[in-house]
């Protein structure tokens, strides 16, 4: 996520899922696991929901029909024909939050997602989903998933929320990108592995905290590298930095 300067007009979480509140069914919030101290659990959930992006830079383009299915899941939910949001209802049963004017066009696709989310974790304090999918407008195809400050859903090489930066490196290497924006008095980063269609936000969770996976997304690899080219282009129109150099040689031996 970035934030906007110039003029720009900034949205974030706070601003796409806005107002949702109300949607959320009584009852429909599902227990999940809780393996995290819940403070850590809401603490992290606000950060995530104060990032924000900017709009007016870089380009969007249009849906393609021909997408390379993605190496990663998130516990198994792939973006792609065989995986639809009504299978996901089959699963967790309707979402708690349905939504337009998502994250997508941030990540590659266009513009007028559709937004479905699930909460996992039962907390009237939590106002963005633990599980979040979208979809290009009048289309059940999957096409982004997203963990956001949830533990309960792991990658292929089983990562998941609060898990850190470190163990992130050792799993999957030196990212091919990296992008960083100060965000209300620390360093925001987002960690690119595109031809796996895979991308982190981390940022440290609590004072002098090495930095956590507080989001994850997954998408086509063509989407995720449009991604990359939409930050490197806020980056010449002034906006955040390329930190890619500075994850170089992380990995553990």
């Amino acid at each position: 996520m970035t934030a906007a300067s110039g003029g720009h007009v900034m949205h974030g979480y706070v601003a796409v899922y806005q107002g949702l509140g109300s949607d959320v069914p009584t009852g429909a919030l599902r227990p999940g696991p809780e393996r995290l101290n819940a403070m850590l659990q809401h603490c992290t959930r606000v950060l995530v929901m104060i990032m924000v992006m900017c709009m007016g830079l870089g380009a969007l383009w249009a849906a393609e029909d021909e997408l390379t299915p993605p190496q990663e899941s998130l516990s198994g939910l792939r973006p792609g024909n065989n995986l639809t949001v009504d299978m996901i209802e089959e699963k967790l049963g309707r979402p708690d939050v349905v939504s337009t004017n998502g994250l997508l066009r941030f990540y590659g696709g266009g513009t007028d997602s559709e937004v479905f989310g699930w909460f996992m974790i039962e907390n009237p304090q939590y106002t963005v989903p633990d599980l979040i999918v979208e979809t290009e407008p009048n289309s059940n195809r999957i096409d982004l998933v997203m963990a956001i400050g949830y533990d309960g859903l792991a990658t292929e090489k089983g990562l998941t929320c609060f898990q850190t930066e470190s163990e992130m490196t050792n799993a999957y290497g030196d990212p091919d990108f990296a992008f960083a924006v100060p965000m209300n008095g620390i360093m925001l980063h987002e960690v690119y592995y595109p031809e796996l269609g895979l991308s982190f936000d981390l940022a440290p969770v609590g004072m002098g905290a090495e930095r956590q996976i507080v989001a994850i997304y997954v998408t086509y690899p063509e989407h995720m590298q449009r991604a990359v080219e939409q930050r490197r282009q806020y980056i010449k129109d002034g906006v955040g930095s390329d930190i890619t150099s500075q994850y170089s040689g992380l990995v553990e031996a």
